[in-house]
């Protein structure tokens, strides 16, 4: 019998990352949620650039009525909320688990998230059939 490497689904990474999980939660991991442990953050606002593709996770020192509430993971490995409406918002394609790396913005003061164009609902690198015309697709449709 011959032995195969199994292959890691999930990639445990030491930078700032967060996840778009297909349950319609945003999950923070360890390394991004320090800071907001440190600073005791219990609230953040969520921004949205739809130019440059990102997402800013902003905390806040009192409650707002825009604001998500952060739930700490109970073992310290992270935090989550979550962000349904948020991602229906911005098109995010969240039908599976979809890893995205973070960075501080130190002078913003939050939390940037890198949204990778495919992640977004409308924008496949697929050619549309539009360039056919709705009479062409029509047509091939009924001689098929």
């Amino acid at each position: 019998m011959a032995f195969e490497i199994f292959t890691r689904k999930i990639v445990r990474s030491g930078a700032p990352g967060v996840t778009a999980s297909k349950l319609g939660r945003m999950a923070i991991n360890k390394r991004a949620t320090a800071f907001f442990e440190k600073n005791a953050v219990e609230y953040v606002l969520l921004l949205w650039d739809g130019d440059q593709k990102k997402i800013a996770i902003r905390p806040i020192a009192k409650r707002d009525q825009r604001a998500y509430r952060l739930k700490y993971g109970d073992k310290g490995n992270g935090a989550g909320f979550s962000a349904k409406t948020f991602f229906d918002h911005i098109g995010l394609d969240y039908s599976e688990s979809r890893p995205m790396p973070a960075s501080w913005d130190v002078e913003q003061d939050m939390l940037v998230v890198d949204v990778p164009t495919e992640h977004l609902k409308g924008t496949s690198t697929q050619p549309s059939l539009t360039g056919m015309g709705e009479t062409a697709i029509k047509r091939r449709a009924i001689t098929q």
